[in-house]
């Protein structure tokens, strides 16, 4: 298997892309890849709320953005080393194969043509923060094909809360039990923090050229949205309630908390929820329903279950075991294809994010809505 870290692609990498797919998939852009990074980042302004010894607060994120005229593609590991084995054994326990995730490869573009190009105004920025108790690499897959769409795309790893967040430096720190609903509440807060935190780190040149060699330039940002899986859902509302910055939001299938339930928002919000998770059998998707006052949709996915809105039924499709899972695992990943439901989320994902930071038409949902009769808009 193929093991250059993420970081030294990045020097390969020439300036200012165009769109991609690196082994996801664009309808326009068959050979299409994307550009990957990470970093570590600290905030030495605040203290971490989980740490008992008073650290500064420090994230992993990473990075993916769009390439144009390839040169040469290569496959990465899909995680680093350590996450992928404590994955394998966590996920060992529905059924999944030993080594499914250590031995999972993504492809991206590893030399690039100097005469890719950018659109006037650079392309839009995407924020992401996953699931309570999940690695941000369960989503790199979807992330990818975001970024192959045309926008830059950060996602998110939240120490602590996350069940394992690896750094560069080779520092494992392993997720808490927050179970209660101050133990949500807090992760929730530090979570807020941590995007905004990241979104003004991008302004850093040392940090932009890392993380998107060449395309943020003079310390501006380009229009700003985030969304999330679960938790990170929540975070992202919660985050657009704090910072005017972010233009837009989108929550998979998670429960609201905190102020914004009742605070409401004046921006534009999307909800997808897998089958059964409603205004009708989530009280706070009915509570902060009225206080949307900006373009909002509600779809219900039929066929799908929590974590199919992540990278999990892809990844056991994609490795041929899909189909030998036990039956309980329906549970967790859901009874839709693996790769269908990966093109689904991504579809309704970038419609959503196309709308409003590069201005398409809202027809596309309608067309969407045809093409994945699974998908029941929620009125």
């Amino acid at each position: 298997m193929f093991s250059l870290p993420l970081t030294l692609l990045l020097p390969l990498l020439a300036l200012c892309p165009s769109i991609s797919n690196a082994r996801p998939s664009h309808p326009r852009h068959k050979d299409a890849t994307t550009g990957v990074g990470s970093m570590m980042l600290t905030d030495m302004s605040r203290s971490d709320p989980f740490a008992k010894d008073g650290r500064p607060r420090s994230i992993m994120v990473s990075s993916f953005f769009p390439v144009s005229n390839c040169l040469q593609r290569t496959s990465i590991p899909y995680m680093p080393p350590g996450t992928g084995k404590f994955i394998d054994e966590k996920f060992g326990a529905y059924g999944l194969p030993n080594g499914t995730f250590r031995e999972f490869t993504i492809e991206v573009c590893g030399k690039l043509s100097k005469h890719a190009q950018c659109p006037p105004g650079g392309w839009p920025l995407v924020l992401f923060s996953g699931a309570l108790g999940t690695s941000r690499h369960l989503y790199n897959i979807m992330l990818q094909n975001v970024a192959a769409r045309g926008y830059l795309v950060v996602s998110i790893d939240h120490p602590y809360d996350a069940d394992i967040v690896e750094f560069t430096n080779g520092t494992i720190i392993h997720g808490v039990d927050i179970g209660s609903d101050a133990e949500i509440e807090l992760a929730l807060d530090a979570r807020v923090s941590d995007i905004i935190f990241a979104q003004n780190q991008l302004r850093k040149r040392s940090v932009a050229d890392k993380l998107f060699p060449g395309h943020l330039q003079n310390g501006r940002l380009p229009k700003v949205a985030v969304f999330g899986h679960s938790l990170g859902g929540a975070a992202a509302a919660a985050a657009m309630s704090k910072s005017t910055d972010l233009l837009g939001g989108a929550n998979l299938d998670g429960t609201f908390f905190g102020p914004v339930v009742t605070d409401g928002l004046d921006r534009p919000f999307m909800l997808i929820g897998h089958e059964n998770k409603t205004r009708e059998t989530d009280p706070s998707w009915d509570a902060i329903w009225p206080h949307l006052h900006g373009w909002k949709k509600q779809y219900e996915v039929k066929e799908t279950a929590h974590y199919s809105f992540s990278d999990l039924p892809f990844v056991a499709f994609a490795s041929g075991i899909q189909d030998l899972l036990p039956v309980e695992v329906e549970g967790l990943l859901g009874r839709m294809n693996g790769e269908r439901v990966m093109k689904l989320t991504t579809s309704y994902v970038v419609a959503f994010l196309d709308m409003f930071l590069k201005s398409e038409a809202e027809g596309a949902f309608q067309k969407l809505g045809k093409k994945f009769s699974e998908v029941v808009e929620v009125v």
